[in-house]
């Protein structure tokens, strides 16, 4: 390849391989080149004053500005579309490159970039647009024509910093005739690049009037008017009046996508010695693989009947050799096992309608904006998803706390221009009818179990591969259930492990997981998780139930808000412990497959937004009063946030915290430097917690003060707290004993980010003295964090020393102990006991009061072999009992879901041996002979009630 030399009028002939500065001719052009540049300069001067007849309008007229708002105000011009263009723009040139020829794209592109105040292009290739001018402007340009050839007129524009737009293919063209059509045009580009400093943006544009992708086998009304993306003028005017009664009716609305763009100059320099001319062909191939890869984020795969689907799973080894060993080892015939296998591909399968979309996200726009306040999108980690999901196969692993999840993702997907994923679901909910409009929807459903059947895990797990291969994005989710305590479950490795092997099995080339937070400033089903949470059965999901639904339209529930984490690339995450990509030892693979499954948790749980509805349930709940004041509320919220708001600490509070905080960040910022300030020069801090508080922790939870107001009056309206006034008829805040389990959703939803000063406080609690061994201190919180390895996700990797002696320097620093430096340390609290290491202990104590109930319902009689129902039911009513005695101090201590952990803890620790009774669907624990030692049991029971009493 060669280096073309600055353009002139005359031809030259060189040696290609030498360097076109090196030649005696360089010199000799320089006068050409100088007048060709006054050429170009006077040719854009002239375009200027008289526009050529395919420039975009300056200005529409009051009928064609009247219709061009209604036509196109719909359509979805996304803010970082417009950036894209505007940063361009104020970088260099910008050149806009758009696949197919539309008159009508290049109008609403000419309105949309005047409204938004976005630079005109002034010359568009295969367009007419001087009779939108007006009959005599249209007359007068057959006599102003320029004379100059079109790409003269491009490379004359784009050397005077104006815009132009190309289009690289005529509708229904041949690949030549498309390339004749343009290439000529991007050959220019290049040439000019080469000829001036500043950049030239190509700016790739797609505008998607229609969300659904070309046919894999076109009809004969494809052939006449084109097919959805690349229609002809009649049916790109029918989706134009279509698109305009859909929107009106929320079923969705047209999209613009602009890439981040070429800079061409950074674009050349990668290819030093390529002539102009191959240049231009890689350009050409670079937008076009842009354009595409942007499609398949909007309109995803081409759907494949169902029927093809199955025909092609039944084809696939795994399958086949799982149906020839059945049918061997039942004595049937073939034939027999594959109506089986056929019959469990129905049942497990879904039948995506982008009219079944449509119609969710009309219906679903109705209900979000009746109950919500309002939706807070990361809308940076959604971009973050977009980007991938150009080169990569995602998968969605939202948190999992109500039935509105399955719902949230795909209409975020779909309004916001993605294609919509398809969703594991319980087999419980394909009850008729939903069941068939959730499939329509993306649905397909698994069993809650798969055992007792060799066929069934194989056609599920053909069936989510083939659907992945095919580049459908995939929805599950990890925690396998809803969360009725508000905090996320321990993992289920099954769905995350098909996706692995399919990936080891180089049968997925890239794939990403999406750990995303689904999270709800109030609960739909609060009252239904209260009974659940106290032993109640859970409700079968029904048509009846649904038919409900409608009472809840007339209440609030806040906001709701998604968070994205970053995507995990797999291939990436398995190099990072040196697992074999291609044939990893089976061992590894599972102990992979674990980890990575806490891993998904923990940085859910690392996004999950801090709401205020949270907030103000974590102050009520850990009040040791009977009440709270409301200058002690605000405190006390101020010190969460403040906390919460540390360098370093990866916390994403709502959006309306943030606005407080900045509003008032000259305030915050003077106070904390003053904290700081004091803090070095007494060596000590005063309490933050205690009823005359400090100013900085005032001044953040006066900044608050009206979302706490707004998050007490949603809690004061259904009855969870109650508001009382004292002699000085000063406001106190009251939570009724039957609310607290309920207010205990919402705490636990933030209760992670505490986990490591809730553990040290509550260890550093459980000595007597003001004094302790630090050794002993350290042990006595690695023995909760173990106590409660089912209750949280630790940081990957992260050691447990580290984590200890961070959290134990964190104190120190505070003020509120210290660390002697003289071997053995030990550690001292400070007099008085700081009102925040008993805020913090609190945090936890009700899971250590949960685990206390359990432990010692085990431990009445060590002989007794006890079913799983009767300690969970022994334990609630247990528990009821010791809070009416003033035993235990939280009546949130009585879950059902936390003493279930209680005892897959006990279990897991070798204490109790588990035996199952299929038939009669029961589990029994016994106490291990192991433990049956004198006195062993009685002293693990005794360590633990020493956190709580």
């Amino acid at each position: 390849m060669s280096t073309d030399p600055p353009e002139s009028d005359d031809v030259v002939e060189r040696d290609p391989l030498i360097p076109w500065e090196e030649t005696g001719l360089a010199q000799a052009s320089e006068v050409q080149d100088t007048k060709l540049v006054e050429r170009r300069a006077v040719l854009a001067k002239r375009l200027d004053d008289h526009p050529h007849p395919t420039a975009m309008s300056q200005k529409f007229g009051r009928l064609l500005n009247l219709l061009a708002r209604f036509f196109f105000a719909h359509v979805l011009f996304e803010r970082r579309s417009l950036d894209h263009i505007q940063e361009a723009e104020d970088r260099g040139t910008v050149v806009y490159l758009m696949r197919s020829l539309s008159l009508l794209d290049y109008l609403y592109f000419n309105w949309a970039f005047r409204t938004h105040g976005l630079p005109l292009a002034q010359f568009a290739n295969g367009i007419r647009t001087i009779i939108l001018r007006g009959f005599f402007s249209y007359i007068f340009s057959i006599f102003r024509s320029p004379s100059e050839p079109a790409e003269e007129v491009v490379q004359a524009l784009v050397a005077n910093d104006k815009a132009v737009f190309i289009f690289l293919e005529r509708p229904k063209a041949t690949a030549n005739d498309n390339f004749e059509f343009s290439q000529k045009y991007l050959y220019r580009l290049v040439r000019a690049q080469r000829q001036q400093s500043v950049p030239i943006f190509v700016m790739p544009l797609l505008l998607v009037w229609e969300k659904r992708p070309d046919s894999k086998h076109p009809t004969i009304l494809d052939d006449i008017f084109g097919t959805a993306q690349s229609p002809g003028f009649f049916r790109k005017v029918v989706y134009w009046f279509q698109t305009i009664w859909q929107s009106f009716v929320k079923f969705g609305q047209p999209t613009v996508l602009v890439s981040g763009g070429i800079n061409l100059q950074e674009f050349l320099q990668e290819y030093p010695r390529a002539g102009s001319a191959d240049a231009s062909d890689m350009l050409r191939e670079q937008v076009l693989d842009i354009i595409r890869r942007e499609e398949r984020v909007i309109l995803g795969p081409t759907g494949e009947p169902t029927n093809d689907v199955w025909k092609d799973i039944l084809a696939r080894p795994a399958l086949t050799k799982t149906i020839q060993a059945l049918a061997a080892e039942e004595g049937l015939p073939e034939e027999k096992i594959v109506q089986r296998a056929r019959a469990q591909f129905v049942e497990v399968a879904a039948e995506p309608s982008l009219l079944m979309i449509k119609i969710f996200s009309s219906v679903l726009s109705f209900v979000w904006y009746r109950i919500y306040d309002g939706f807070e999108v990361d809308e940076k980690g959604l971009e973050r998803v977009r980007e991938v999901a150009k080169h990569s196969n995602i998968v969605l692993v939202p948190s999992h706390k109500s039935h509105i999840d399955y719902l949230v993702l795909s209409y975020l997907f779909y309004r916001y221009g993605m294609t919509t994923p398809l969703i594991a679901a319980g087999a419980n909910l394909s009850f008729w009818p939903m069941g068939h409009l959730f499939r329509w929807a993306g649905a397909f459903f698994i069993r809650r179990t798969f055992k007792g059947d060799a066929l069934y895990p194989v056609v599920v797990r053909e069936y989510v591969i083939r659907m992945l291969e095919q580049g459908y994005p995939l929805e599950f989710f990890i925690e396998g259930t809803r969360s009725r305590t508000g905090k996320l479950i321990k993992p289920r490795y099954g769905m995350l492990e098909m996706v692995l092997r399919a990936f080891v099995s180089g049968r997925l080339e890239n794939v990403h997981i999406v750990p995303i937070s689904v999270g709800y400033e109030k609960i739909i089903e609060g009252n239904s998780y209260e009974d659940e949470v106290l032993g109640g059965e859970k409700e079968k999901e029904s048509l009846g139930g649904l038919l409900r639904a409608p009472r809840f339209l007339t209440s609030k529930y806040g906001r709701l808000y998604v968070e994205f984490n970053e995507p995990i690339d797999i291939g990436t995450y398995l190099d990072g412990y040196d697992v074999d990509r291609v044939n990893p030892e089976e061992v590894a693979f599972n102990t992979l497959t674990v980890r990575l499954a806490h891993r998904i948790i923990y940085d859910i749980n690392e996004v999950t937004t801090v709401t205020p509805t949270a907030l103000a349930a974590t102050v009520l709940l850990n009040d040791q009063g009977g009440g709270i004041t409301r200058k002690k509320l605000l405190c006390q919220t101020g010190f969460l946030i403040h906390f919460l708001s540390q360098p370093g600490r990866k916390v994403r509070l709502s959006r309306t915290v943030v606005d407080a905080l900045e509003a008032n960040q000259a305030t915050i910022g003077a106070l904390e430097a003053l904290r700081a300030e004091g803090t070095q020069d007494s060596g000590k801090s005063s309490s933050t917690l205690r009823d005359d508080g400090m100013d900085l922790e005032e001044a953040i939870g006066d900044c608050t003060a009206d979302l706490m107001d707004w998050a007490l009056q949603l809690f004061i309206e259904n009855n969870q707290v109650k508001v009382l006034a004292d002699e000085d008829q000063a406001q106190i805040y009251n939570v009724p004993h039957d609310a607290r389990l309920q207010l205990s959703y919402y705490r636990n939803n933030i209760v992670h980010h505490f986990v490591p000063e809730a553990l040290l406080a509550a260890a550093i609690g459980s000595f007597k003295a003001g004094q302790m061994p630090l050794a002993e201190l350290m042990d006595q919180t690695l023995f909760l964090s173990k106590l409660f390895k089912f209750e949280w996700i630790y940081e990957e990797r992260a050691e447990f020393e580290n984590v200890f002696l961070r959290t134990l320097s964190y104190f120190e620093t505070a003020g509120w102990l210290t660390v002697s430096a003289d071997e053995p340390r030990t550690v001292a609290i400070s007099d008085p006991v700081p009102a925040e290491l008993e805020f913090f202990r609190r945090l936890v104590l009700t899971f250590v009061e949960a685990y206390a109930i359990v432990f010692s319902l085990v431990g009445k009689d060590l002989d007794r072999v006890l079913e799983k129902k009767e300690i969970t039911e022994g334990a609630i009513k247990q528990g009821r009992a010791d809070y009416a005695k003033g035993e235990i101090l939280f009546q949130e201590s009585l879950s059902k879901p936390t003493y279930e952990n209680a005892l897959k803890l006990l279990e897991d620790w070798e204490v109790l041996e588990r035996s199952s009774d299929e038939s009669k669907k029961k589990e029994s624990y016994r106490l291990s002979d192991a433990w049956r030692e004198e006195g062993k049991y009685p002293e693990l029971l005794k360590r633990l009630k020493a956190f709580v009493y």
